[in-house]
């Protein structure tokens, strides 16, 4: 199954990976995505459920594409963090399915839930970057900021991009391409 899902994924992204910036648009677009989850955050309870809910597909295809254009740059096949990402997705999405049970339940309120599902996902971000680097790490990191803000200070949103800006700084200055210089 996991070969089948590689051979899919690899015909469908042969061109997109070869794009030599993808690593930092697909770090600025998972930082986006996080934005709009925050902002829905604030805005409306339930449909910041169903987004972070609708959201780690997406999340799990990215880090593939990532990868994947790692995996092209390097040479090295991405079957284990197949494997082990497929299973922290996986896990991911059932604990949301339980924290989904307990809001139909009615034993949490929507806020909470919404947070709940939101440290889910910065959790499982978190663990995708021992395996696909530090860009992930800092995106699960902020993942979590944003959660210690909306839940100890009750931050609105612009608080966020003040914790954005050193993040995404720091992302692209260490993981900008390292030139050799060869004397000849």
């Amino acid at each position: 199954m996991i070969n089948r899902i590689n051979n899919e994924f690899n015909s469908r992204t042969q061109k997109l990976i070869h794009y030599p910036h993808i690593t930092g648009i697909i770090f600025i677009s998972l930082i986006v995505l996080c934005f709009i989850g925050d902002l829905l955050g604030d805005l409306s309870g339930r449909s910041a459920v169903f987004y972070w809910l609708f959201m780690l597909p997406v999340f799990f295809i990215i880090t593939l594409i990532n990868e994947k254009a790692k995996e092209l740059q390097t040479g090295q096949s991405i079957s284990h963090f197949l494997r082990s990402s497929l299973v922290y997705w996986l896990s991911a999405s059932i604990s949301i399915l339980l924290i989904l049970f307990l809001w139909h339940a009615n034993d949490l309120s929507i806020k909470t839930a919404t947070l709940a599902i939101h440290i889910i996902v910065a959790h499982t971000m978190f663990l995708i970057g021992t395996l696909a680097g530090l860009r992930f790490y800092l995106i699960g990191f902020f993942l979590f900021l944003t959660a210690a803000i909306t839940t100890q200070f009750e931050g609105p949103f612009g608080a966020t991009i003040l914790v954005a800006v050193p993040i995404i700084l720091f992302g692209f200055y260490y993981e900008k391409p390292k030139i050799s210089h060869q004397n000849n």
